[in-house]
């Protein structure tokens, strides 16, 4: 009996040492990405449209899109980390948006659109061309406003772990 035991204990064992826990890689960001609690974002310098940069951010992986930001203190995390790492000024795309232009704007992750951080007199509903959203450099990173989705922007992008 106690050689099945012995024999059990050492399988358990090299199961344990040999085995890769993907709960555990997935609870680190990439390289160069800033986490923050279970999410990572990125800065990107790069000028796209709207519709580029969130099929760039889709090409992380990861179920990564143009950033939603869904408090107050996400929204200074993330302006501080712009403002650390821009070598150009620039305003910069987020992830809300207005696909269908009937003024219902929603994250390009599907998270739930309760936060809002529009600057005055936005979102401005008076062009209705203008259905993607932008961080504005005037406002530290922290207001946003709408404009025209064709518009070249740098980027932000997240994912969740």
């Amino acid at each position: 009996m106690m050689g099945r035991v012995a024999y059990f204990s050492l399988c358990l064992f090299d199961i344990l040492l040999f085995s890769t826990f993907p709960e555990a890689e997935a609870s680190i960001c990439a390289r160069n990405w800033l986490q923050n609690q279970r999410n990572c974002s990125a800065y990107f310098d790069t000028k796209m449209t709207w519709h580029q940069a969130e099929i760039e951010c889709q090409s992380y992986g990861r179920g990564a899109h143009l950033a939603s930001i869904l408090s107050e203190a996400e929204a200074n995390l993330l302006a501080h980390h712009i403002s650390s790492h821009q070598q150009i000024p620039n305003n910069v795309w987020i992830g809300l948006h207005d696909p269908r232009g009937n003024r219902r704007w929603r994250w390009s992750d599907e998270s739930v659109y309760n936060f809002q951080a529009w600057n005055q007199s936005q979102p401005n509903i008076s062009r209705r061309s203008k259905y993607c959203v932008e961080l504005l450099l005037s406002t530290g990173f922290k207001k946003w406003k709408n404009a025209l989705c064709r518009k070249p922007n740098t980027y932000i992008c997240k994912y969740q772990l």
